[in-house]
């Protein structure tokens, strides 16, 4: 203190307790307690001042009553009870008795011998005493000093426990605390990278334990049943994914319910929170993916997993024609495009992507039941450019095309085949329209609710005074009736697709994506302070290995407590 007045106070102050406590060891004393000449003996065993010796004297009495001591052991204890200490034959025989009590025993005797000052430990024993006896063990252990103390096994996982995993149980003493380590000090080991799968600590715990410990450490070992006894839901939203099974939301949404979102039903406004729930890795593959799709170029990585095609064609508006070459994934959606083109009404921009299946090499790398759609939308778009000039030269190409298309007998083909000879074979004047009336309404081929998309189609048109827009309506509409009036039906229409899967993005799961099984969370809380103690008992009868065989000299002369 700084208050020269304020600092005498506290010191008559601090003084008047400091009797105030030694009449009341004085009170409560035996009266056999030991006087100055005994202590003088006892200060020869390194017990120095009338309350050390008062605990060591606890102490004894104490070990006379374990049963298992020799003769010899006990009448060395009896002799040093009545005030006459061997300082060659006690402490052998103080640490003989000391290792028949129960640990919490040892810890309770060897804490009572610190706090008064009784050293009969050797130095690194010592040193690990002081630890233990710390009220603020993991203070200590901190301490950059103490980060290479050693000791047995028990001591090890106390210095573990007390600082939480930040000091971890060397690899030898692993197989000696790990059957009966708490399981929260095995959590904490696990959390700082100081217990490995290649440890199996699962093989020496219940099975319980065991299988929580193989969860948190070997995560792949698991399966769904033992996930499901778990309770490990994270494990099982991700296997249910992976398996392609629909998922039961959750709220808040996680990473998976993102997933099924963005990448099975392409909900682009989701693409963002997918990327925030996303860990790094696969975070920087989605954002290489929506940045390939600015013009269509990809790692090869990703446009083998078929499970982003849908993610990828949706983020991807080529304005240019797709060369199908490239892959597979721009094969298709230069068929889709096509298609597209198509119903929109865009033939000419439908005739350059058609275009571009129609080359040599095209035609050599592509499956043959992709090429037979592209040679039937080839087909189409030139009868609908027939109506043109050169009409004539554009429904000869219109059947070259179509008899490539028919040469594997696919009904359809034919059929389309059969028209288009039909039309050629027809005076141009007498030739009625030949697209596809549902195509010129935007429409697959004998879509369901075609009626009502023609009465809000025609809507449209008239808000916005497009008469000859709905006159076309209207002559599509009278088509399909006047179609559906006789026996042959839709099939008096050229009809495409071929097959209607071979446009759509297949259903799969997008590996590139999909995070890595992590191993499961901890479920522990922190060590309790019971189970600290339990811990540092064991310890504490670790110590008994650096027990003195004799005692410490001390000035036998210095001043007494």
């Amino acid at each position: 203190m700084t208050d020269p007045v304020a600092a005498r106070r506290a010191a008559i102050a601090a003084e008047k307790e400091r009797l105030a406590r030694a009449r009341e060891r004085r009170s409560s004393r035996e009266p056999a307690g030991a006087n100055g000449f005994a202590q003088r003996k006892w200060r020869w065993l390194g017990v120095n001042g009338a309350e050390a010796v008062d605990t060591v004297l606890a102490v004894l009495k104490d070990l006379l009553e374990a049963p298992t001591l020799t003769d010899g052991q006990r009448d060395t204890l009896n002799r040093a009870a009545t005030g006459a200490p061997d300082r060659e034959a006690l402490l052998p025989a103080v640490r003989a008795g000391l290792a028949t009590l129960e640990p919490q025993d040892v810890l309770g005797h060897l804490r009572a011998l610190w706090a008064v000052g009784v050293r009969w430990l050797n130095e690194p024993g010592s040193e690990r005493c002081r630890i233990l006896c710390s009220t603020a063990p993991g203070i200590e252990l901190v301490n950059v000093r103490h980060r290479a103390i050693s000791g047995g096994p028990a001591f090890s996982l106390f210095a573990t426990a007390a600082t939480r995993g930040a000091i971890p149980v060397p690899n030898a003493h692993l197989p000696h605390v790990l059957p009966w380590a708490p399981l929260s000090v095995i959590d904490d080991l696990v959390d700082h990278g100081g217990l490995m799968a290649e440890d199996r600590p699962w093989e020496v715990r219940d099975e319980a334990d065991a299988l929580y410990l193989r969860a948190r450490l070997a995560p792949s070992s698991i399966g769904s049943q033992e996930a499901a006894r778990l309770g490990w839901d994270d494990f099982l939203r991700r296997r249910a994914f992976l398996g392609g099974n629909t998922i039961v939301r959750q709220e808040p949404e996680d990473v998976w319910d993102l997933l099924y979102d963005v990448v099975a039903d392409v909900h682009l406004p989701s693409l963002d929170a997918l990327d925030t729930a996303l860990p790094r890795a696969q975070q920087i593959e989605l954002r290489n993916l929506k940045s390939g799709a600015l013009n269509g170029q990809w790692a090869m990585e990703t446009v083998r997993d078929k499970g982003l095609w849908k993610l990828m064609a949706a983020l991807w508006r080529p304005t240019e024609p797709v060369d199908p070459t490239r892959s597979d994934f721009h094969a298709l959606v230069a068929l889709r495009r096509a298609y597209d083109l198509i119903k929109s009404g865009d033939m000419a921009e439908a005739d350059r992507q058609v275009e571009a299946f129609l080359r040599k090499r095209a035609v050599d790398s592509l499956p043959a039941e992709l090429m037979r759609e592209a040679y039937t939308l080839a087909a189409y778009v030139a009868v609908a450019m027939s109506a043109g000039a050169g009409g004539s030269a554009k429904l000869a190409l219109a059947e070259e095309h179509a008899l490539k298309a028919a040469e594997t007998g696919d009904a359809t083909a034919e059929r389309n085949l059969a028209l288009v000879r039909t039309w050629r074979n027809t005076l141009r004047n007498q030739r009625g329209p030949m697209t596809n009336p549902f195509l010129d309404l935007g429409l697959d081929h004998a879509a369901e609710g075609w009626e009502r998309h023609c009465r809000d189609l025609f809507r449209r048109h008239e808000l916005a005074g497009d008469q000859a827009s709905q006159a076309r309506v209207n002559q599509a509409e009278d088509r399909i009736h006047d179609a559906l009036r006789h026996e042959a039906g839709l099939d008096v229409f050229f009809r495409l697709p071929l097959v209607r899967s071979h446009y759509e993005m297949p259903d799969a799961v997008p590996r590139q994506l999909v995070p890595p099984l992590e191993p499961m969370a901890r479920r522990t809380p922190p060590t309790s302070g019971t189970d600290l103690e339990a811990i540092r008992a064991r310890a504490a009868v670790e110590l008994l290995d650096d027990f003195r065989s004799t005692a410490p000299h001390l000035d036998r002369h210095g001043p007494t407590r």
